[in-house]
């Protein structure tokens, strides 16, 4: 059984190039559009997102320079003796553990009330301790509580200057206090207290800072039900997240390391990694107290979200057209190919030998049209068919009759051979001679035995031809033969210099005073191996703009030397072209040209065969 290629039939080719037509574009249109629409959304996404990071930046850094500017409070009115400041540097052994009850309550409460005023100053502060470091106490404010503890070993303090401690559980600071604030999570300024202008380091003011402003500040920054927000320090450790329940980690090491190595304050990456596929958004927030980051972490799912669901709605819009296209395709490729498919059937019937079948395909387009040809063409060829057989039985009947009428050939050169005779034993030589030429052209004429003879066969025809004309034309006729002997045994089909002899008496012989020469010559030339026959005469000569006409209509295509009949001058010579091509070779071609004397010469090129070389080469051994 014969498998049928892919996509062989039309109906299968034009199914196929219809739907490629169609869904080729849909598809390439909704991929470029949803290109298009994610690279505006990630510009649109990059501009507002660093607009509203540098917004936050500039919100944290005001509120941490106001905590930061409360915490500064311990260095007002350091001469005043009931200052903070003042308090510290002159020492509070006496106050902490005072002789005097009076002076016990009097200084615990001043120091109470700097404290508190510095605790209500900010409604964030959860707690403040402070850490003298001369007594290794730590004084720690809470609501409207202070709790003190000696410690048993000194706190080692190692900061230079404030600086801010990541969010962690609230804490007493190494007091054993029941406080019931673990649970609060907070965020811790640090503040080394010095004596002024040394070194010394007097005491640590430490303020826990909840976390409910700083995250309202932030929370226009970010889509809590999709993206992440964070701020860290340069270190990685977590101020603030956005999800507030769940207990988080803050950014990846390998997150902080890019965007603190970009080496830019602001700026975004696409990230993939730790099951995140997005962009990060980061604002570094730098001041004397602190070096914190604005991390925002927006998903690609949701940055495209809106593009997606338009890609769907293409997509659905799409299939549907899609769907019509689909079932207009099957529709018109049937409709198309149906037709053609009945023609074929059609032709089937014709090739196994039933000419007479109906060919019913209607229609007024390019299908209809070619039925309606065929029709046509098969009414003309059974119409050939039938003349065919009434010429070929004319034929018959035409040979029937000639062979009825025709002389016996034998009894025909008998009888010029008897004329001959009588015309030798009269002396008359020449009479003889010339029913000898005679004789030899009917033999030659009337043997119907090949149509290929060797060329020597030819020129002996056209001597004897040439014999015949010299007598007619007396000494008005030269004729010269330059022929090679190695020429002689190629083989030529037969008549084909008599045409350009006849052409030569017709057109181009001259009776004057002056004989007419006619040179007929054979050559053989190689590479490649042609045979040139040649007929040249000193006649009236032809001018060169029917020369040119001559060799166009020889170089014509070999239907139209074959198929034309005309009688102008010159059929001859596409005749005789035409049978070298449809008999012999199809690469023989003519030549015409003016020649030496300003007559006429013609030239024939007749490749020689591998069979005739080999043959001509044995018959030169």
């Amino acid at each position: 059984m014969k498998i049928r290629k892919p996509f062989h039939t039309i109906r299968q080719k034009l199914m196929l190039l219809l739907l490629a037509a169609t869904i080729l574009p849909i598809a390439v249109s909704m991929v470029i559009s949803y290109q298009a629409t994610t690279r505006s959304l990630t510009e649109d996404a990059i501009a507002n997102n660093t607009r509203l990071l540098s917004l936050g930046k500039a919100n944290v850094t005001n509120y941490m320079n106001n905590i930061n500017q409360k915490s500064l409070a311990v260095y007002n009115s350091m001469n005043t003796p009931r200052s903070l400041y003042y308090i510290l540097e002159h020492g509070m052994e006496d106050e902490v553990i005072p002789n005097d009850l009076t002076d016990v309550i009097r200084n615990r409460n001043l120091l109470k009330d700097h404290l508190y005023n510095m605790y209500q100053s900010v409604s964030e502060f959860h707690k403040v301790r402070l850490y003298v470091v001369k007594q290794s106490t730590t004084y720690l404010l809470w609501k409207d509580d202070l709790k003190v503890g000696k410690h048993a070993e000194p706190v080692e303090l190692t900061a230079a200057k404030a600086y801010l401690e990541p969010s962690h559980p609230s804490h007493n600071y190494g007091l054993d206090l029941n406080t019931g604030a673990e649970d609060e999570t907070v965020f811790t300024l640090h503040r080394p207290i010095f004596r002024a202008p040394s070194e010394e380091r007097l005491a640590e003011l430490s303020i826990d800072i909840r976390l409910n402003v700083l995250r309202e500040l932030n929370r226009e920054l970010y889509d809590a039900g999709h993206e992440q927000f964070y701020i860290t320090d340069a270190s990685g450790g977590l101020i603030l997240s956005s999800d507030e329940e769940a207990e988080k980690q803050g950014p990846s090491s390998a997150l902080m390391q890019a965007v603190l190595g970009s080496g830019s304050d602001s700026g975004h990456l696409d990230w993939q990694a730790d099951g995140f596929d997005g962009i990060i958004f980061y604002e570094k927030v730098s001041t004397s107290f602190m070096d914190w980051v604005l991390i925002k972490q927006t998903p690609y799912k949701h940055l495209y979200s809106s593009a997606d669901r338009i890609a769907r709605l293409n997509m659905a819009v799409g299939a549907g057209f899609l769907s019509i296209v689909v079932i207009a395709t099957l529709v018109i490729s049937i409709r198309i190919t149906k037709p053609l498919l009945r023609l074929i059937g059609y032709v089937n019937k014709i090739e196994t030998g039933n000419l007479s079948v109906n060919i019913d395909v209607e229609g007024n387009d390019e299908i209809g049209l070619l039925a309606k040809r065929f029709r046509s063409m098969m009414a003309k060829i059974n119409h050939l068919i039938k003349t065919e057989y009434q010429l070929e039985i004319v034929s018959k009947t035409n040979e029937l009759k000639a062979l009825q009428a025709q002389i016996n050939p034998h009894f025909l050169y008998n009888a010029l051979q008897s004329i001959g005779t009588v015309s030798l034993q009269n002396g008359d030589f020449k009479a003889y001679s010339l029913i000898a030429s005679l004789g030899r052209m009917m033999r030659y004429q009337m043997n119907t035995a090949g149509g290929v003879v060797e060329l020597s066969r030819e020129l002996d025809y056209a001597s004897a031809y040439l014999d015949l004309q010299k007598q007619r034309f007396d000494t008005a006729l030269d004729v010269e033969w330059r022929v090679e002997e190695e020429s002689k045994t190629v083989l030529v089909p037969k008549m084909i210099l008599q045409p350009l002899l006849e052409n030569f008496f017709k057109h181009g012989f001259m009776q004057s005073g002056e004989p007419t020469r006619l040179v007929v010559s054979s050559t053989i030339v190689r590479e490649p191996d042609l045979l040139v026959l040649e007929v040249s005469d000193n006649g009236s000569g032809v001018t060169d703009e029917r020369l040119a006409e001559l060799q166009k209509q020889l170089d014509e295509p070999l239907a139209s030397l074959a198929s034309d009949t005309s009688e102008d001058g010159g059929i001859g010579l596409r005749n005789v072209l035409a049978r070298l091509q449809l008999h012999h070779s199809p690469d023989a071609s003519m030549r015409v040209a003016r020649s030496e004397d300003n007559g006429f010469t013609v030239s024939i090129q007749i490749p020689i065969t591998s069979e005739e070389g080999n043959r001509d080469e044995g018959s030169d051994h």
